[in-house]
């Protein structure tokens, strides 16, 4: 149920999830399992830190004035004693040390705290367990926006008097250089070193930057500024009635839907960022969100956030090992931009009853471009009658460039949502060697142009190489160039490829995986199609792919997305030899 106020969501539906909760890791102890998971297990990295932050904000804020304070305030103590002993990582070392500073701010920290469990967490708690000071505060084995990350540990350790004021203030500047240097003036942050990685968290790490300096006391650099701005205005043509947030990337789902959150409600407090009614839309849009994350995430019968069961998955990282401090995480998510929105003066604001028509007022097509040089990196976001699609451009670097999240496809919750970790080339052509070698279009797009024509948006890439899909990361493979040509039209997207195939390569096999939610497909005489019966995508058409082969999607899970199990499989093969000579393919999809 979605309210119209994101204070009536706050007291209504989470403080009695999230007191619920705390006051069942306080009576299970080390002993407690969460829907058959031992919730202290070794997979569980940073739980000790969560369950630090969360239980002090409940206390602190859910408990106060209430019969259970005093108690709540004791079993606080405890629980803190009781997790100080768990190996503290990274994020759980932000969250532990949030959460001790929630208490000294309350004039609490010695009194809940006993000074055995703060020495404990006072050599646990520190930024150096994962940079290397002596080598120019490098990270250790860690992707770059982890410079936040001990950005705010240093700061806070400076504010609780455990260390003198100085490292904060370098591990922001070693950050901001990272972004100057691989991203420039687009002011975009690649989450590797300069390979190409513009994910959910380039777009989010501005507001939980801007977050930890407003939240301590330090003056906000003009670049961080810029920076959430570029974000919000990712996020507001993001906005829609249903409350979905990021529908590309690693960790899409849960946390592609709270970053709308944090992005909007920090650009509210920090000020200064939206121009004419974009706040109000902002707030109508972040109000959908969260009743999205009470409504479809959190689950009754499990007494959870669901991301894992009932045909919803997502990737190793968010594994079901790690349940209570994903909970905890999503829990302070929302309560964090509900405390922003706050601060800005919104507490007691409804959504504006123009919410349809700020909605429909939103440009109908998007593009922003993240990095530039010898490979782009870009998103497009095209919206139509209430469809929200996003192309991202974005799969460079190791691990993920060939998995079906970061693929450069048209993607939207809940319509064409993308299998986490996996990497069935989902409606990517294939172009399979007479080697065996397969080849795909991606990750080494060196132009992209754009045109816009009344309600037609097209997007036009170029390379002149291939990506071979071997190994951990993306490999430049010669021989074959490549146009690509998005058509963006109302109720109809098209892809168009034209490759030009030396004499020196021989293609064996063009193939075509495309995986929908849609079902009772059925093959058109023509043979070159698929007509659905059921679900937002209605249409499937080819050239030059071959013939096709329909099955249901299997139930074991293997093709289960964010938010649901994908339903029909259709399989392109064409077996014509080519060398020498181009080679043209196009699918259409109409919804």
């Amino acid at each position: 149920m979605i309210l119209n106020r994101m204070k009536d969501m706050i007291y209504g539906e989470l403080r009695p999830k999230m007191v619920s909760l705390f006051w069942r890791t306080v009576e299970n102890g080390r002993d407690f399992v969460m829907e058959g998971v031992p919730v202290y297990n070794e997979k569980a990295q940073f739980v000790g830190g969560k369950v630090i932050n969360m239980s002090c904000y409940v206390v602190l804020e859910f408990l106060k004035d209430t019969k259970d304070y005093d108690r709540g305030l004791k079993d606080l103590g405890q629980l803190i004693a009781q997790v100080s002993s768990l190996p503290m990582e990274t994020w759980g070392i932000l969250n532990g040390i949030t959460g001790l500073y929630r208490l000294k701010t309350a004039g609490l920290l010695e009194h809940v705290v006993d000074p055995e469990t703060m020495e404990t967490l006072k050599r646990a708690l520190d930024w150096r367990t994962f940079v290397d000071v002596k080598e120019n505060y490098k990270l250790i084995r860690k992707p770059t926006n982890y410079y936040g990350v001990a950005f705010g540990i240093a700061r806070y350790r400076e504010l609780l008097g455990w260390e003198p004021e100085g490292h904060s203030s370098v591990l922001l500047e070693r950050l901001m250089e990272h972004i100057d240097r691989y991203s420039g003036e687009l002011s975009y942050m690649d989450e590797t070193v300069g390979d190409g990685r513009f994910d959910r968290y380039s777009i989010l790490i501005p507001s939980e930057i801007i977050s930890l300096i407003m939240a301590t006391g330090m003056e906000v650099p003009e670049k961080i500024r810029i920076m959430l701005k570029n974000s919000v205005k990712i996020f507001l043509q993001l906005a829609d009635e249903k409350g979905l947030g990021f529908a590309y990337g690693r960790s899409i789902g849960a946390y592609g839907d709270t970053a709308a959150l944090e992005v909007l409600s920090a650009a509210a407090e920090a000020g200064g960022i939206y121009e004419g009614q974009e706040q109000e839309l902002a707030y109508g849009y972040s109000v959908r969100v969260l009743g999205t994350m009470i409504d479809f995430w959190y689950d009754q019968e499990m007494e959870s956030i669901n991301m894992w069961e009932k045909g919803r998955r997502t990737d190793g990282y968010r594994n079901k090992n790690r349940i209570l401090g994903e909970n905890m995480s999503l829990f302070m998510q929302m309560i964090n931009s509900y405390e922003h929105w706050v601060r800005a003066g919104w507490e007691e604001r409804a959504v504006t009853p123009e919410y349809g028509r700020l909605l429909a007022g939103i440009k109908k097509h998007f593009f922003v471009r993240f990095a530039e040089g010898e490979y782009e990196r870009a998103l497009a976001i095209v919206r139509d009658q209430g469809h929200v699609w996003s192309l991202p451009f974005i799969n460079g670097g190791k691990k993920y460039y060939a998995t079906d999240p970061y693929l450069p496809i048209p993607q939207e919750n809940l319509v064409l949502d993308q299998v986490p970790d996996c990497s069935y080339g989902n409606f990517i052509p294939e172009l399979v060697l007479e080697s065996g070698d397969v080849l795909r279009p991606v990750s080494f797009i060196r132009r992209i142009e754009t045109e816009e024509k009344g309600d037609r948006f097209t997007i036009t890439c170029h390379q002149n190489q291939m990506c071979l899909m071997d190994g951990d990361g993306p490999q430049a493979a010669e021989g074959v160039e490549a146009v690509t040509i998005y058509d963006f039209e109302p109720g109809c997207i098209t892809r168009r490829d034209e490759f030009k195939v030396s004499s020196d390569v021989r293609v064996a096999q063009v193939r075509l995986n495309q995986i929908v939610y849609s079902a009772g497909g059925k093959c058109l005489e023509s043979g070159n199609g698929v007509e659905f019966q059921e679900g937002a995508i209605k249409r499937l058409t080819v050239s030059g792919y071959g013939d096709c082969r329909i099955m249901d999607a299997a139930e074991d899970g293997s093709f289960d997305t964010p938010r649901g199990r994908l339903k029909t499989q259709v399989i392109w093969r064409n077996e014509k030899m080519v060398s020498g000579e181009s080679l043209a393919v196009e699918w259409k999809m109409e919804y």
